[in-house]
């Protein structure tokens, strides 16, 4: 009981000196505009601006960092969108060998959620000159999210019969549709960061 008593206190401690962290952040915003102004004026001297200091563009539906989302950032190559990091794999792969190697890489094959998940994971598959790419939903005695989080919406474009075609697949022209596992499409990975 004391032992969770002391770490009570020691959270409570560090939570606050977290919020007092980021309000001095946000108090001071005409340093960062004096700061930006700099850099904007060295940039257009010729001066190098690395690529950490530029200011990063996002996708239609890509939410801007929150105060709590600024403490992390995705691997190179990847994609940031809420609190997950996105990667398409251009490589065509099946669905099986397309899970396979995002589990390589610490991930899954994406799962949607709502709706503008499914418009982020278009434009990532647009972007990247595609149509066509593997998601995380496959039949296994009810549709599923390969990530087993829960498959609570739905976007179906077409569905074909689950027994033969058992994998989903996200089409930029539209909702998803299933097909049959051993095509091989560019995929879509996605590493939660929500997670400890």
């Amino acid at each position: 009981m004391k032992a969770l008593l002391l770490l009570s206190v020691l959270l409570c401690g560090a939570l606050t000196a977290t919020a007092a962290a980021v309000g001095a952040a946000e108090a001071a915003p005409q340093e960062l505009q004096e700061d930006n102004q700099i850099s904007e004026a060295e940039n257009e001297a010729g001066v190098f601006v690395p690529e950490e200091e530029k200011p990063r563009s996002f996708f239609a539906g890509e939410m801007a960092p929150s105060a709590e989302g600024r403490f992390f950032a995705c691997p190179s190559g990847w994609v940031r969108y809420k609190s997950s990091c996105y990667q398409l794999v251009s490589s065509s792969r099946s669905w099986s060998s397309a899970a396979a190697h995002c589990a390589s890489l610490g991930a899954s094959l994406a799962s949607v959620h709502d709706q503008f998940d499914y418009s982020f994971l278009q434009e990532l598959t647009r972007r990247a000159g595609y149509t066509i790419s593997w998601m995380g939903g496959f039949y296994f005695q009810g549709w599923r999210w390969v990530d087993q989080s829960s498959f609570s919406y739905s976007y179906w474009s077409t569905v074909n019969s689950a027994s033969s075609y058992p994998c989903v697949y996200l089409r930029v022209s539209g909702g998803w549709s299933n097909h049959a596992c051993s095509t091989t499409w560019p995929s879509i990975c996605m590493k939660r960061t929500d997670t400890c």
